[in-house]
């Protein structure tokens, strides 16, 4: 039985070193992350003295030359919009690049698309992943959400708000650039004895922003494994004394992900940026009632999840 402790348990801390992995095995694994033209796939890698740049404004998409990125403008610029500091990229590279993060990320997957029944070995399967960056320390979250004002510059971090599996409809017109990166997946995996693991894609997203970051996951042995076992989850809770029984489910899998990530005090993970204005105004956003997508994911997260509890009682006794 997996054993998920929240917020100020005083075994918290223990818990996360055990289960963490290091700065030193999250860049290795970084490292091997390559970009590619987003018009005609070519890799740094494979191409002696090919440099890639990316587009300036959304910095979502990269190109080998002045002539793929002219070619590529009209479908570009249907989703190029410009993004808030550097974005996301490097937090969800430190993320994919994490074993245990990565894991329940493939958990996600088999759950959704059953691939303890359906392996799915000859096709992609999708799902959008979004994420968001949010105070570190959650007592700072709540005048955020109340509309206060905040005071100098807020350590954030990233977390988990939802999982969106593509229909199918979208998976038939799935943009060349993501079939080739399932494809080059596939056939890694073909070649180093994986035939008969699933690969899907992930889209990392921002809610409505549009820097977005499509990877291959390669779903493996332990992911399956610890989906067809289905053990629940033990939450303890300081505050209470109450110890609560959760299924695995795609939501405690998000659960999981953002509690490891908030137990991570000294940015062992490396998910921890500060925020920007815009991470701010959707939490505002989700306070105010509006309507955007980011409000509206993290608004669902915080009716899920085990933390947001005690805020969402303090806001109902406000509001009364």
């Amino acid at each position: 039985m997996l054993i998920q402790t929240h917020t100020i348990h005083p075994d918290s801390e223990a818990i996360f070193k055990a289960q963490a992995t290091t700065p030193e095995n999250i860049r290795a694994t970084r490292s091997g992350i390559h970009e590619a033209c987003t018009r005609c796939f070519k890799i740094e890698t494979t191409e002696p003295g090919l440099k890639l740049r990316r587009c300036g404004k959304c910095k979502g998409v990269w190109y080998c030359s002045k002539e793929c990125q002219i070619a590529h403008w009209p479908t570009h610029k249907k989703t190029c919009s410009p993004v808030d500091g550097s974005g996301i990229r490097r937090l969800v590279e430190n993320f994919y690049a994490n074993p245990l993060l990565n894991q329940y990320l493939q958990v996600c997957l088999v759950l959704h698309f059953d691939l303890l029944q359906h392996p799915r070995l000859d096709a992609p399967f999708m799902a959008r992943v979004d994420v968001a960056i949010e105070p570190a320390d959650i007592p700072e979250f709540l005048p955020i959400l109340m509309g206060q004002p905040v005071q100098g510059t807020l350590r954030g971090m990233l977390q988990v708000n939802a999982f969106t599996p593509l229909p199918a409809a979208a998976m038939a017109a799935l943009a060349p650039m993501r079939r080739q990166i399932w494809r080059a997946a596939r056939e890694s995996a073909d070649k180093n004895g994986f035939a008969r693991d699933p690969i899907g894609l992930v889209e990392f997203g921002n809610g409505s922003v549009g820097q977005t970051i499509t990877v291959p996951v390669h779903v493996r042995a332990p992911a399956l494994e610890l989906a067809r076992d289905a053990s629940p989850w033990v939450m303890n809770s300081a505050v209470t004394g109450q110890t609560t029984e959760l299924p695995l489910t795609i939501h405690t899998c998000m659960e999981f992900m953002n509690t490891h990530i908030r137990s991570d005090k000294k940015n062992q993970l490396l998910l921890r940026t500060d925020m920007r204005p815009s991470d701010i105004e959707i939490i505002r956003d989700a306070g105010a009632e509006a309507s955007g997508t980011a409000a509206r994911l993290l608004k669902a997260k915080m009716a899920r999840e085990y933390i947001f509890r005690p805020m969402a009682d303090l806001l109902q006794q406000t509001e009364s």
